[in-house]
């Protein structure tokens, strides 16, 4: 049990940080490899009331490519893995839904919601904000 948890707590840094560095700030770059989310996610949600019905096939390679890399952890701790395993579902059907469902969004990803909506400079977190609490990015 303790496994998992640390591997829920892990797996959110691990997003903030994605989601912060990567997507953020190295998507700021012109000709960045991470600028779709910036020029394709976020300006679609800008546009669309935070409507996004664009299914991201590189985020979803992405998390396929990570739960690989992260797949030797599975030798000290299957229950850490698995931890990280579902918090990536979670990620896709989280994001997906509630891009697709704004109303459901703003009622129960209210971090997710400020960061399109509000200021896009705070709360990287999707799934869980744990990380965002921890560093106080949460707005």
């Amino acid at each position: 049990m303790i496994g998992f948890i640390l591997g829920i707590i892990y797996s959110s840094f691990l997003e903030w940080w994605i989601h912060k560095k990567l997507f953020h700030e190295l998507g700021r770059k012109k000709g960045s490899y991470w600028s779709f989310h910036l020029r394709e996610h976020h300006a679609d949600c800008i546009k669309n009331n935070f409507r996004d019905r664009h299914f991201s096939h590189r985020e979803t390679f992405g998390l396929l490519l990570l739960s690989i890399i992260h797949l030797p952890i599975c030798l000290l701790s299957p229950t850490f893995y698995a931890a990280t395993i579902v918090y990536a579902v979670a990620f896709i059907i989280l994001h997906n839904y509630g891009h697709r469902n704004p109303k459901w969004a703003k009622k129960y990803q209210p971090w997710h919601w400020a960061h399109h909506m509000e200021n896009p400079n705070s709360n990287w977190n999707v799934v869980l904000p744990i990380a965002d609490w921890i560093m106080k990015t949460n707005k």
